[in-house]
């Protein structure tokens, strides 16, 4: 096992310029190519849906759509063909290399394209679905983020809000997956150095990994447990030269300046993670072969091109002549992003010191949720803003309640549009929470304007869905301009026509669109803010709202831990069901953990 390690190592030392350079190369002409031809096949889809943008469950409609269902399957094919192309070409040079023989990168790229069309046709389906499946082990730059999605906020929640059953089914799924990775991990190696079939190439991995599936872990495991261990060695390294330094001015110019420069260190690591992996995967290939008493020889027919290789061959002069140049090109560009971070970094105020918190449905936590009390004692705990839900009595008067019906507040299973607010007002909603609060009512925004208008504090009126006649809409609006609220009431909702209710009959309303998923341009709309689920906050989702010049609220962030994840982000403010504990994170300076 560890002269395989070794000798991949030994590989990847003699090759490392070419798979850097293609690594890059290849990142510029799929960022140039690949990127907008996805982003417009799937915009050009969402018009022909009707649509610039998809909303919540708007999105789940694509799969139902013949033009939906076609635009995700062409995505889909040019995806895994992106990806084979980058995996063929790495294969290709890693395969030339344990037979001690060269290989130019044209030369590579331009085998690896006549292999191609070898892959179309019968079981291509099975090569999308086998590739895919190297996606979440790879960080692929080049992709469009069709979907904002927050991968680490999600696998917190899962763990958090599971079960032990569900826990144990997210791993059997994980385990069954990486199982039936590691079996077909020798496929594209039939196919880009064999010539075999998609067919043919699947069955001779899975044959060839029956008995090696634990020399194929343990080989990988290691290899990647020795770069990380190299990788956080040089960053701690880098992080105590700064203790040496005579002064605490340069220490920290120093300090600043080696961050910097670990940061781009650490995108050189990763895109050099999958070649040496190929390089061991490879090497793996053939070694099983060997052992299972086949001959091993160089199979490969290379194919070139004379205008490839001739620019290659210039490029690599120009940068072999010129690497001192080249080396202070690099300097010389690390050091203006240092200074430009450092003067930027002079500027910004920290963002958890803007981020506002507000009280998911009051204080839900120590009162019943959407009452006159939950409100009162999230105010008196110096909350920036108070969220509730309203809806409509069945005689249209404006009541915080969330759930159709009273069952969960109340244990009465009526729903709350069949009851007028006679009959409403005397349910009592606090029964059910503690002792201290019984006799407590349902109140109406009515009395939460009236009780709590002179107080320093956003209200944010959570329009439930349901009423799409818009009376719900009229009624807010009314009420919020009986008590001149316009300047201290957000009025947010999932049905955008409720908020185009709203905009109609005052512009100085601030209006919001809730968010758990979408698709395509959200500029279209006519919202002053997104109110999102945490597990969509995306760095470019913030960069498109901040463009819109529209504000972004954070729902529903409960656990410690994702609050200290959505305040890396320039947001604007965090619904929680635990103001406290929000106004304790905000206090932690970041810099220091």
């Amino acid at each position: 096992m560890f002269d395989v390690v070794k000798y991949s190592l030994d590989d990847f030392k003699v090759s490392y310029k070419k798979y850097l350079s293609f690594a890059l190369l290849y990142m510029l002409l799929t960022s140039f190519l690949f990127v907008p031809l996805i982003s417009f096949l799937f915009n050009r889809m969402l018009r022909i849906l009707g649509t610039g943008s998809l909303l919540n469950a708007e999105v789940y409609t694509i799969a139902l759509s013949p033009i939906g269902v076609i635009t995700l399957i062409s995505i889909s094919f040019l995806a895994v063909v992106v990806l084979l192309i980058e995996f063929g070409v790495m294969i290709l040079i890693a395969a030339q290399r344990y037979f001690s023989k060269t290989i130019f990168v044209s030369d590579a790229f331009v085998t690896t394209l006549r292999k191609l069309p070898r892959l179309v046709g019968f079981g291509f389906f099975q090569v999308i679905v086998l590739t895919l499946l190297f996606i979440p082990f790879i960080e692929f730059a080049t992709f469009p983020a069709l979907l904002d999605f927050n991968l680490p906020i999600f696998l917190t929640n899962v763990v958090y809000d599971a079960s032990y059953f569900s826990i144990f089914q997210f791993l059997a799924i994980l385990l069954i997956a990486l199982f039936v990775l590691i079996r077909y991990i020798f496929t594209l190696h039939y196919i880009f150095i064999e010539e075999r079939t998609i067919i043919e190439a699947m069955k001779c991995s899975w044959n060839l990994t029956k008995y090696n599936k634990l020399q194929i872990i343990l080989n990988l495991l290691l290899l990647n447990v020795m770069i990380f261990v190299v990788s956080f060695l040089l960053v701690t390294l880098l992080s105590y030269i700064p203790t040496v330094a005579e002064t605490a001015l340069f220490g920290n110019i120093i300090k600043d300046y080696l961050i910097t420069f670990a940061s781009y260190m650490m995108i050189l690591f990763s895109l050099l993670l999958i070649p040496i992996n190929i390089i061991i995967i490879t090497r793996l290939f053939y070694e099983f072969n060997k052992n299972q008493g086949d001959v091993v020889f160089n199979k490969l027919t290379i194919y070139s091109n004379h205008r490839l290789m001739t620019f290659e061959n210039g490029i690599v002069r120009f940068f072999t002549r010129r690497k001192y140049t080249l080396a202070s090109v690099v300097f010389v560009f690390i050091t203006g992003m240092f200074f430009i971070n450092d003067t930027l970094n002079d500027n910004i105020v920290y963002l958890q010191w803007n981020v506002q918190v507000a009280a998911h449905r009051g204080d839900a936590y120590n009162a019943p949720e959407n009452s006159m009390s939950s409100i009162k004692s999230a105010i008196e705990k110096g909350v920036d803003a108070v969220e509730f839900d309203v809806m409509l009595s069945k005689d249209d008067v404006v009541i915080l309640h969330h759930d159709d019906t009273l069952q969960r507040v109340a244990d009465i299973p009526e729903r709350v549009q069949d009851l007028t607010y006679d009959e409403l007002s005397k349910i009592d909603i606090g029964r059910m929470f503690s002792e201290e609060f019984i006799g407590e009512r349902i109140p109406t925004l009515d009395e939460v304007f009236e009780e709590f208008k002179e107080e320093n504090v956003t209200f944010i009126v959570d329009l439930k869905p349901g009423d799409s006649s818009g009376n719900l809409a009229r009624e807010v609006v009314r009420i919020i301009e009986k008590y001149e609220m316009e300047d201290k009431a957000y009025v947010q909702a999932f049905d955008y026509p409720s908020l185009q209710v709203v905009r109609k009959l005052n512009s100085n309303i601030k209006i919001g669109q809730i968010l758990y998923l979408s698709a395509g341009n959200l500029a279209d709309l006519d919202v002053d803010f997104y109110t999102i689920r945490q597990t969509m906050l995306t760095e470019r989702f913030i960069n498109n709202a901040r463009a819109q010049n529209r504000e972004v609220w954070v729902w529903t962030v409960n656990i410690e831990r994702n609050m200290r994840e959505v305040l890396k982000y320039d947001i604007d403010g965090i619904i929680t069901g635990y103001p406290e504990r929000a106004q304790n994170v905000l206090g932690i300076n970041f810099g220091q953990e």
